[in-house]
């Protein structure tokens, strides 16, 4: 705990001090495990391969689910109250291949937090009919809430639009750890930690400062 309490502080210190390096600001719409967002994040520029950032995140609730699975989890993420539709991000990307003049390839590292509900739609066996036909019915239920810890890493590029602004894109996979207890689901009961093999999609618009 100690040593990662120190690398905290050595990450806020580059962030905060380097006040001459090179920063951006921009403006990203992320699709991940938990389910969609939008971040506001800006970065500094390290040593100039370097880029470390952080963000605020917003969690967009979604009502529809993309499968019919009755995952507890997956793209399930659904803020019941104001402090649940917000969130933090971290991130740090390498830069590679600097020899393109309008592009700037980068493998990253991204770390996603926030703690929020679960809205679940759940089809389960309820009778059948007259003719011996399965009969379903319909449940919706409120899950959690959770602390949710997504992280991915994979690969992104920034490419030059106008003057200082530009567009990003990143891919990549990881894992989504979802902590906390959950009395209603009897198979969690005793289990507070739960995790998922998870991705990120961003797409974005950012300002650089020079």
């Amino acid at each position: 705990m100690k040593n990662k309490f120190c690398l905290l502080l050595l990450f806020t210190f580059l962030l905060v001090t380097n006040t001459y390096a090179q920063s951006d600001l921009f403006l990203k719409f992320n699709s991940t495990h938990s389910g969609r967002n939008l971040s506001l994040s800006y970065s500094k520029f390290i040593l100039d391969k370097n880029e470390f950032g952080i963000g605020l995140r917003y969690n967009i609730n979604s009502i529809a689910h993309p499968d019919d699975q009755n995952n507890t989890y997956k793209k399930r993420l659904y803020a019941t109250k104001p402090f649940q539709y917000l969130g933090a991000e971290l991130f740090y990307n390498r830069y590679v291949l600097k020899s393109f003049s309008f592009i700037d390839p980068f493998v990253f590292y991204n770390l996603q937090l926030s703690y929020s509900t679960t809205r679940n739609r759940m089809l389960l066996p309820h009778s059948r009919d007259s003719d011996g036909g399965q009969l379903y019915k319909e449940y919706i239920e409120i899950f959690g809430p959770y602390t949710w810890v997504e992280q991915n890493i994979g690969i992104g590029y920034k490419a030059n639009l106008m003057g200082n602004w530009y567009i990003q894109h990143k891919i990549g996979f990881g894992t989504s750890f979802i902590l906390g207890y959950e009395k209603k689901l009897l198979n969690k009961y005793f289990d507070w930690f739960t995790w998922e093999f998870g991705y990120l999609i961003s797409v974005g618009v950012g300002y650089r400062f020079e």
